[in-house]
């Protein structure tokens, strides 16, 4: 699975997501490192933690397709972005305004920028 192990790599890289903070979608540190030098291979529910935060595809993160189909897993987490009780309609539009300027690969990040900033002032 020397796929995953690559794709989970550069996920994690363009999130900026450290090993330890991979803990948010319970995988511990220690299992970053076996993932990423293809020591071990995650169990279903850890893939699909990774994938619904990376907002991507369980194909493309395991390298069954090259289409990691951002735009389709993307919208089911600005739903819950939007629709969430804390999160005030000005930091909305300000996501909505700032997401057009950024390539698709990196909205995921954009978005969890902003829950951190609902978060820390909710």
């Amino acid at each position: 699975m020397a796929t995953f192990a690559a794709r989970f790599k550069l996920l994690r890289s363009l999130h900026n997501l450290s090993a330890e903070n991979c803990q948010r979608f319970g995988i511990s540190r220690r299992m970053v490192f076996s993932y990423e030098n293809d020591k071990s291979n995650p169990t279903l529910d850890k893939l699909v933690m990774a994938a619904t935060y990376f907002c991507c595809s369980l194909d493309y993160l395991i390298g069954r397709s090259d289409d990691p189909e951002y735009e389709k897993f993307l919208a089911p987490a600005e739903e819950a972005f939007f629709s969430h009780p804390n999160t005030p309609k000005d930091l909305i539009a300000k996501y909505k305004q700032d997401k057009a300027g950024h390539p698709i690969e990196l909205v995921p990040v954009l978005l969890r920028d902003y829950e951190d900033v609902r978060d820390t002032h909710a």
